[in-house]
């Protein structure tokens, strides 16, 4: 837990006259509430001196601001920090799995021991941050001394009233210029072209074959992650909704985590659905255009439901899908943009292309598409806050049992329990509470617009939004792998097969841009 104060100049320390406290009281009783508290001193004057109050946890006013140094980068790296774990944890969760069907105890001992580090590296990476606040307030009726447990006291020149906040960490989401992880994202297309064109116009050279080398694996962590980023980087910035990072974050981890049920059911599940006589092309499409689709957003909009108390109309709702549906493309990306470099540089640059620019907001459209409609639904009925504080109760009751056995969590001192109601733990953990990071983001931070249910814009029934969301992602990966075989099908040559399936490809990508920053739009409140 962080620890941030607002105190006016120090001076010497001096008796607190404040009322006796609850401490104090104990105190005077000859009992200790906590320790230390039964140290008493005699200063020079005779007097006896004890340890000033604590202040008592309350909720924190709207809109306070904690100023820290601007970050725009942090995300990225976060983010690249937990997807490679998630990645092995898919792999490790497909032995598990299989170690269970078999029940193979190498398998299930082996998937553990990997799992393991991995899970308790991401579980620490994307913890939520809980910040304590001590704000003195100037007051006449105040002390100059405060205490604080398990902290240093405070003094100040002048009497002040020392209050204390619970908030969780209200950094906002922030992303680096608009522009610059287009540049990047476009300089690892624009190398692989080069490559291509050194290894193909003249022969495979020493020296491209070793530029490949040096430059893959960067090409490779560039070109499945700074396209998602791009792509979270517009969403933000078209909804301006007011987001925390490590709200955003787990949205995003919500998304990869989505992967692993989806990944296990059409790696063990749908493949012996398929009846033996089929062909390689009734396979391929039955897998790929029909169960990837139901399978994946299914999965996806499943996770959506775990976010529903930060869900307040459709446009929080579309921010929630989009997210998730990223984190759900970035475990995929890294996989196929990997096997894109056995295919050597111009495989590498057209996959990276190819998915940057389609497959990635495919993915988040259609989970946005739902993420919409659920959050027009929870937001019109109240839903957001009756689970808010039905969680807060819980946390409340996790809290007592806690301190029950002498471990202070709620960090008063006290060992005896959460004191306050359901509707106060819901205020201080609210999204009401933000940090401002500096000046020069403080406007735009200001500017941004909330998704109250009184504001909401018109949304889609959950059941027609989740139909939309298969058909659109069963049309693309049909296409995308249909097409080629169509053309040959129809007796089209090698080439003309593969510039018509060319064609295809481009118009999907055209029309997923353009629907995607159609349905921004539409959610945008400008």
């Amino acid at each position: 837990m962080r620890q941030y104060q607002v105190k006016g100049p120090l001076c010497q320390g001096r008796r607190c006259d404040d009322e006796p406290s609850r401490a104090e009281r104990a105190l005077s009783d000859g009992r200790s509430e906590r320790p230390g508290d039964n140290m008493r001193w005699t200063g020079p004057d005779g007097r006896v001196h004890k340890p000033a109050p604590s202040a008592q946890l309350t909720p924190p006013k709207y809109g306070l601001l904690i100023h820290s140094q601007s970050a725009p980068w942090r995300t990225y790296g976060r983010m690249m920090a937990t997807v490679l774990p998630a990645f092995l944890l898919l792999y490790a969760a497909l032995m598990l799995t299989i170690g269970v069907l078999e029940w193979n105890p190498a398998l299930i001992i082996g998937g553990g021991l990997f799992a393991l580090p991995l899970v308790l590296f991401v579980l620490r990476l994307t913890r939520p941050s809980v910040i304590q606040v001590w704000n003195a307030v100037p007051d006449s009726n105040g002390s100059t001394l405060h205490n604080r447990p398990d902290s240093s006291s405070i003094t100040t020149m002048n009497p002040t009233r020392m209050e204390r906040h619970l908030l969780l960490d209200g950094t906002p989401l922030e992303f680096p210029s608009s522009w610059s992880p287009w540049v990047l994202f476009l300089g690892c297309v624009f190398v692989g072209i080069l490559l291509s064109l050194a290894t193909t116009s003249t022969g495979i050279s020493d020296g491209a074959i070793v530029i490949f080398i040096l430059l893959a694996i960067p090409l490779w962590l560039l070109g499945f992650s700074i396209p998602v980023l791009a792509w979270w980087s517009v969403a933000s910035r078209r909804l301006r909704l007011p987001i925390r990072r490590v709200q955003a974050e787990g949205w995003l981890v919500a998304g990869m985590i989505s992967a692993f049920p989806a990944f296990l059911a059409n790696s063990l599940l749908t493949p012996g659905m398929i009846p033996e006589s089929w062909n390689s092309i009734q396979t391929d499409m039955a897998l790929i255009a029909v169960g990837a689709p139901i399978i994946e957003e299914t999965c996806k909009a499943l996770v959506i439901l775990l976010f529903i108390p930060t869900l307040r109309g459709p446009r929080s709702g579309f921010m929630v899908g989009f997210s998730v549906g990223l984190g759900f493309a970035l475990i995929e990306n890294v996989q196929y943009i990997a096997g894109s470099l056995l295919g050597g540089p111009a495989s590498l640059a057209a996959t990276t292309l190819i998915r940057g620019v389609g497959s990635i907001p495919a993915h988040a459209l259609w989970t946005a598409l739902v993420g919409s409609a659920i959050g027009g639904f929870v937001g019109s009925r109240g839903l957001n806050m009756k689970l808010s504080l039905a969680i807060a109760r819980t946390q409340i009751g996790v809290i007592d049992t806690v301190e029950k056995i002498g471990v202070d969590v709620d960090g008063d001192g006290l060992s005896e329990g959460f004191t306050e109601s359901p509707v106060f733990l819901h205020a201080a953990l609210s999204d009401g509470i933000w940090s401002a990071r500096d000046p020069k983001n403080l406007t735009g931070e200001i500017q941004a617009i909330s998704d109250e249910p009184s504001a909401e814009t018109t949304s889609r029934p959950i059941s027609l939004a989740f139909c939309f969301a298969v058909f659109g992602h069963a049309l693309w990966n049909g296409l995308s792998v249909g097409s080629y075989a169509a053309a040959e099908e129809v007796g089209f040559s090698e080439g003309a097969s593969l510039l018509m399936t060319a064609i295809v490809v481009l118009c999907m990508v055209i029309s997923v841009i353009l629907l995607t920053l159609r349905e921004s739009r539409k959610h945008s409140p400008l």
